[in-house]
């Protein structure tokens, strides 16, 4: 029979155990509601138990929007720091397989840097009340996030860098707070905890959103300014930490301390319901109202796009001098577009599904409405990995001409004509020049558009086109996408961006008319300098796309482009649209030449 004593037993081992379920599936809570603190709970925990519940509600929503490929496999990881070690290893192994560039390198570094800073998350997280079960929510967010971006090169090189300086100010907190522990003290943990919370629930928003507008492998978005906000709030409350431990004893800290604490409050943080969503839109207003002042200049910034040329003229200049891109250093210079044609206004919390009569136009709106151009060109095609510190040896004339036409402050055109070849991508030499050259500019700061043209073996051709005429699309719907990345966050233009604007371009030739006027239009709401990179355009050459690409070439001639072009196969339409001096034709021994002189100037030999 049972006894009290019995029934007690059973209560202390549920307690020390917990449910059987949850030992066997440790991912059962995320799938599971979570108990909300009530008001008497620990005040040390009661905003982080707020956010971790939020969290897993988004981990859960974040898991069903994601593709089958960046869903992480529940049955191999887990929720604990040892599960995040062998995801970054299996992570590390296959972005060096896929990856040609130095940037998976970069990318896996930081990756390892931060798992060596990620005890200290336990060590700190465990001073806390229940510190097991928030260990157990960071470790399967990082587990989910991780998977989700490792796939795509821009996003896991910039999670990687975020977590990194998130995990150095915690591993600084950790090392204080170890001699010095108070209720007031923990709730500061909590409260630090609860901001790094909500930056990963932002990060999986973000994701989400960049889902839907079908933009998780652009290159024109900066994901640490976009978080610069959250990292900021994170650094400010470890600091408050580090700053109790040494100075508790003196009174004006804690002046000092009210008043960033109020300065650096995240306004989300601990709230629900119609507060939670209130706050929500605060914090993006806020967010857009920043990058909106980023990108106006001021009279004393006016002067930054001629650095940034300069800078680029500069990187091609070194080049030509040592012949090879020794060039490469880790000075960049942060683009500020200059704007113009434009005016912006105050941010209006709610989101556009068609324009207001004043015509104001959100960029995720306009995303949004464009995310379906997507389907007409290969994503992969835009930028090709590359990687800045192999040697390269190119001729000495087209390093002139590069570094000539980029000083320059008229809009060209530059073809530059390579022998014909069948080689792959980066095996073949004008095609690694283009490459070179889009990243020698991203890195400059200057805006790029840029597509790597190609008729795809086994690609499905639409009715009524050629692979040509469907190759051509393809180039001008994907230079279109790059364009809608680089608007304004908010901006004032009578130009239709409407969804039912870009439904038009449906992927057929008939849509051609639309494409080049919508083209033309956001010409308009381009900064003054960018450069346009085409390779392979000899792939589109055919003679029922002489009338495309006479249109093509005519467009981007009104664009106000620096456009380069550049193929390494016959082009008679290219010979005879573009004049002598705007075409620099290459042989064989050009190239031959080059590697002769990159042997001598930087190798030494003979």
């Amino acid at each position: 029979m049972e006894t009290i004593e019995s029934r007690r037993l059973v209560r202390v081992l549920h307690q020390n155990v917990g449910d059987i379920t949850h030992i066997n599936d440790p991912w059962r809570k995320f799938f599971e509601p979570a108990e909300l603190p009530s008001p008497g709970d620990n005040p040390a925990t009661c905003i982080i138990a707020v956010e971790a519940a939020n969290l897993r509600a988004k981990w859960l929503k974040f898991r069903r929007s994601s593709s089958n490929e960046d869903q992480l496999d529940l049955d191999t990881f887990e929720p604990t720091i040892e599960s995040v070690f062998d995801l970054v290893n299996v992570a590390s192994d296959a972005i060096q397989k896929k990856k040609k560039s130095t940037a998976a390198g970069k990318i896996t570094a930081h990756f390892h840097k931060f798992c060596n800073m990620l005890e200290s998350h336990s060590l700190l997280l465990k001073v806390l009340p229940d510190g097991n079960e928030y260990v157990s929510v960071l470790t399967g967010t990082l587990n989910a996030v991780i998977k989700a971006s490792v796939n795509h090169e821009c996003i896991a090189e910039q999670l990687s860098e975020a977590l990194c300086a998130i995990s150095k100010n915690i591993a600084e907190c950790q090392a204080e707070l170890e001699i010095f522990r108070t209720p007031a003290m923990l709730e500061k943990v909590g409260d630090l905890y609860a901001h790094i919370f909500i930056f990963f629930s932002s990060y999986m928003d973000w994701m989400m959103r960049r889902r839907a507008k079908r933009l998780l492998d652009s290159f024109n978005e900066n994901l640490s300014r976009k978080f610069e906000l959250d990292i900021k709030k994170i650094h400010e409350r470890s600091t408050i930490i580090r700053n109790l431990v040494a100075q508790s004893s003196r009174a004006e800290i804690r002046a000092t301390r009210l008043q960033v604490e109020e300065f650096t409050r995240d306004y989300r943080v601990g709230q629900e319901g119609s507060a939670r969503h209130h706050a929500e839109m605060e914090y993006v207003a806020a967010r857009i109202e920043q990058e909106l002042i980023m990108a106006r200049k001021e009279p004393r910034e006016l002067k930054e796009e001629g650095r940034q040329v300069k800078e680029l003229t500069s990187r091609l200049t070194h080049m030509l001098q040592e012949r090879a891109t020794t060039w490469i250093r880790d000075q960049h210079l942060r683009a500020v577009p200059r704007l113009r044609g434009r005016s912006t206004s105050p941010f209006r919390p709610f989101m556009y599904d068609e324009p207001t009569l004043t015509n104001q136009w959100i960029v995720d709106d306009v995303s949004l409405n464009s995310a379906h151009l997507e389907d007409y060109f290969h994503r992969d095609r835009v930028r090709l990995p590359h990687d800045p510190f192999s040697p390269h040896s190119f001729p000495t004339r087209v390093l002139q001409r590069l570094s000539d036409r980029t000083a320059g402050t008229t809009p060209s055109i530059l073809w530059i004509d390579g022998p014909p070849l069948d080689a792959d991508d980066l095996d073949n030499s004008v095609t690694l020049l283009a490459a070179t050259f889009i990243n020698m500019a991203a890195q400059s700061g200057l805006p790029v558009l840029s597509y790597f043209c190609e008729l795809r073996r086994g690609e499905q051709i639409r009715e009524s086109e050629s692979p040509q005429s469907q190759a051509t699309i393809s180039l001008v719907y994907a230079l279109v996408r790059q364009m809608v990345e680089l608007l304004l966050p908010v901006f004032e233009n009578d130009v239709d961006l409407s969804r039912q604007r870009f439904s038009r371009l449906d992927g057929s030739t008939h849509s051609w008319p639309d494409a080049l006027e919508l083209f033309t239009e956001l010409v308009a709401l381009m900064p003054d300098k960018v450069f346009c990179v085409i390779d392979g355009a000899h792939w589109l050459d055919e003679r029922s796309t002489e009338g495309l690409l006479a249109d093509l070439v005519q467009t981007l001639r009104e664009s106000g482009f620096k456009v380069l072009v550049t193929t390494s196969g016959r082009s008679p339409f290219l010979r005879q649209a573009v004049a002598d001096e705007e075409a620099l034709t290459l042989e064989l021994f050009d190239f031959a030449e080059g590697s002769a002189d990159f042997n001598r100037t930087v190798l030494g030999m003979d």
